[in-house]
């Protein structure tokens, strides 16, 4: 998804730093990039981002949830890993990272194809893999190569990320099983291959970086005698367009085709083996065991939340740790510091094993706190700005960007804002399919002002968005800063226990209104995912007792809200689709008598920037806003964003759902029905920015077919198709065009063959095929 953006926010600048010289070590996974999140800085004094931020406590008390724009939102910067010891040179300021390590590879072995049965999770290299029942893997992260037989010998096969079923995975492999199994990429560096027409790595040569087709398509063209990869994990094809069966070079010297399995000299073509973008399987069960030794020996404490220092907690039962050896991030995305407070170098640690400090890219074997990124990474978007402080126009990206040329975004990006997930901006441009991260020259504002040319989104893998369920928790505790005893909730409570006085809170899941009194009544306080470690960042007063709370409903309609100068929706009036964070600042007069809500779920704001008093309005129409809330006044407002959200649309009077064939996404348009549970098919939707799309097709959505007469069909089309036909679907279960006004989903019904096909039709009472029930994964 593309489209231009135009927002006030601050920018996100962090501070400048010399160039950090390189290593003999292996090339950082993340090298030469930078990580930008929606985090808030830490609440202890020594906060780890400042003096780029602010303290909580000093920030305004109401934030929009998922959208704030604080200075501090969690900046990594890291170039290249210094050697082993310190450089003599001055250290680098702090906030920048040596390295960006991440070791966390994972291969998943399942006893079935189509990744079903048993599984067992491989996470280092087996030398021995020959009595697991192995019938598909499923590669999570890095590139692996299997062997034949046990010790890495024989015959070899590229497992890419990705699932692949072991039966006939190709021509040349036909045996079932694994005989060993060794990482073969676990980075992102740059692929580097050199080429020589005569044996013994002489002659004439060639370097390569990226695939090529066909060796005829060189300037010289050359006859491969003799080859030298320096990085990566490259494919040698012995025909033009990557046919018949590659040979698999991995870093090292091949002084004759013979070395890499090949009396026959003559390649044809050739390409690298390249990572997907960074991934987290569990964002919603952070999980991490801290070892007091390298190798995962001495003392372990498992942790599940912000540790502001390893070495000395904040309560008596934890273990103290004389270090941090080493470590297992079990779920979860986290963030090490080198110092306590959230200080120091900083290094993103996905779910993996590391065990040493070399493995997470340490600038040092010091590892002394430890925060989580908790936010939503099924949903993410992105605004890139050209000019500094937001000026101008900027481009919004939800998903990665090779090169922010190819969006029509200017060569620099000099501001972000992070709209929600994390983003890892790369300071040169990266290729389109691999996103490789070219780690080289380290990033330096000095030098270069730009924040990325390329970027790319931590994410969920693909294959866990549906097994994913989306769940309400909310975390209550007695004392500030997540001490004392907590209690949690996924649902409703109408009275808190009145012994219970919470100070601090999680949340875990979905978005949360807390109320002062009992059955969901007085003051409302809206929070989304995140942690609030006093009343003051719950935008309560210190004195607040909380008496009841309700989960913030799932909606499924685009953000629209029309605010009006006097009652009954007269006077001037004032259209809005995202956030404000001061109306007055924006041209427009905070002084409103009647509020409009036709999509999404807002919360109004008393004051600017997110303060005062709260309330949280969905679809509906207030004629009086002074009697509704007490006030004249709306100082700023924004829409609650929720995450991604999978589910069933079930016709209880068909007994259907709604379903589209499997192989959608290979046709130029789908065929959209009501079919009976078992009836094969995809009936999983989602909704997107409006759009209603099936998890089998994410290119397509819902669309009609012809003018919006009665009757006709509607298909899964190419989302690029415009005009963009956008849906909601309001309280009562009708799907609605907000292309067609007054028009609905509906089933065509009669003895056709196409009776079970979805129409576009009016809205009528005596027609029951109308209504449909949202069943929530």
């Amino acid at each position: 998804m593309l489209k231009k953006h135009v927002s006030g926010a601050r920018s996100l600048h962090p501070e400048p730093g010399a160039d950090m010289p390189a290593s003999s070590r292996p090339t950082s996974r993340l090298g030469g990039s930078l990580l930008f999140g929606s985090l808030l800085p830490a609440t202890k004094e020594a906060s780890a981002l400042e003096p780029l931020g602010k303290k909580l406590s000093a920030l305004p008390p109401h934030g929009a949830p998922g959208l704030r724009k604080v200075p501090g939102q969690l900046p990594l910067l890291c170039g290249r890993r210094p050697p082993p010891e310190k450089p003599a040179c001055a250290e680098p300021p702090e906030g920048w990272s040596p390295a960006l390590k991440t070791q966390g590879c994972e291969v998943i072995v399942f006893s079935e194809p189509g990744c079903q049965g048993t599984s067992r999770e491989v996470w280092d290299d087996t030398a021995d893999g020959s009595a697991w029942a192995a019938a598909s893997v499923r590669v999570v992260r890095g590139c692996w190569v299997l062997y034949e037989r046990p010790e890495f010998q024989g015959r070899k096969l590229v497992l890419p990320e990705g699932d692949m079923d072991l039966r006939v995975p190709g021509p040349a492999w036909n045996t079932q099983g694994i005989g060993s199994l060794r990482r073969a990429v676990g980075d992102y560096c740059v692929p580097e291959i050199c080429l020589f027409s005569e044996e013994g790595l002489a002659g004439e040569q060639v370097k390569l970086t990226e695939a090529l087709e066909d060796l005829q398509d060189l300037e010289t063209p050359l006859q491969v005698a003799s080859a030298t990869v320096s990085a990566g994990l490259w494919l040698l094809y012995p025909k033009p367009f990557f046919e018949d069966t590659p040979y698999i070079l991995e870093p090292g010297e091949y002084p004759t085709s013979e070395a890499w399995g090949t009396s026959d000299p003559s390649v044809g073509s050739l390409k690298p083996i390249r990572l997907g973008c960074p991934s987290v399987e569990k964002p919603g069960e952070p999980k991490a065991v801290v070892y007091e030794a390298p190798g995962f020996q001495g003392r372990s404490w498992e942790v599940s939340r912000d540790i502001y220092n390893l070495q000395q907690p904040e309560d008596s039962q934890s273990p103290h740790l004389a270090s941090v050896g080493s470590l297992r991030i079990l779920g979860g995305c986290w963030v090490g510091y080198e110092k306590e407070g959230f200080r120091g170098h900083q290094y993103l640690l996905e779910e993996g094993a590391y065990a040493d400090w070399s493995q997470w890219g340490g600038f040092d074997q010091w590892l002394t706190s430890l925060r989580v990124i908790r936010t939503d990474f099924g949903d993410p978007a992105v605004v890139l700005f050209e000019a500094v402080d937001f000026e101008g126009p900027g481009v919004e990206v939800s998903t990665a960007v090779p090169d922010v040329e190819l969006v029509r975004h200017g060569p620099r990006t000099q501001a972000i804002h992070v709209l929600s997930g994390v983003w890892v901006a790369y300071e040169d441009k990266v290729a389109p399919q691999g996103l490789a991260g070219h780690p080289s020259p380290p990033l330096s504002f000095q030098s270069s002002p730009s924040l990325g040319h390329s970027f790319c989104p931590i994410q969920l893998p693909s294959f866990i968005f549906i097994s994913t369920p989306l769940f309400f928790q909310i975390q209550l505790f007695s004392g500030p800063d997540f001490l004392g005893d907590h209690i949690s909730f996924e649902d409703d409570q109408a009275s808190l226990p009145a012994a219970f006085q919470p100070q601090s809170c999680r949340v875990h899941g979905g978005s949360w209104i807390l109320f002062d009194d009992k059955n969901f009544q007085g003051d409302q306080h809206i929070l989304s995912e995140g942690e609030f470690p006093t009343l003051t960042a719950m935008g309560c007063l210190s004195s607040t007792i909380l008496g009841s709370l309700r989960k913030v409903p799932l909606h499924f309609s685009e953000p629209a809200i029309f605010l009006y100068g006097l009652e009954c929706f007269e006077g001037k009036e004032i259209e809005l689709d995202q956030e404000v964070r001061s109306l007055q600042a924006e041209g427009f007069n905070n002084h409103v008598l009647s509020v409009r809500i036709k999509g999404g779920v807002w919360v109004l704001c008393e004051h600017s920037d997110f303060r005062g008093r709260q309330w949280l309005v969905s679809s509906s129409e207030i004629t009086n806003w002074l009697t509704y809330s007490g006030t004249q006044r709306v100082g700023s407002l924004y829409p609650i964003k929720q995450r991604r959200a999978y589910f069933r649309l079930w016709n209880a009077s068909l007994g259907g759902f709604l379903a589209v064939p499997d192989h959608v996404e290979d046709m130029k348009a789908g065929r959209v029905v009501v079919s009976e549970p078992r009836a094969g098919g995809s009936c999983i939707w989602y909704y997107e920015d409006g759009l209603l799309k099936n998890q089998v097709a994410p290119t397509m959505s819902l669309q009609v077919i012809g003018p919006p007469s009665l009757g006709s069909k509607v298909v899964l089309w190419a989302e690029s198709r415009l005009p963009r036909q956008t849906w909601s679907i309001n309280e009562l279960g009708h799907i609605c065009s907000q292309m067609f006004e007054g028009r609905i989903l509906d089933v065509k019904g009669g003895r056709g063959y196409d009776r079970d096909h979805v129409v576009l039709w009016e809205l009528a009472k005596d027609r029951a095929s109308q209504i449909w029930t949202v069943h929530v994964l």
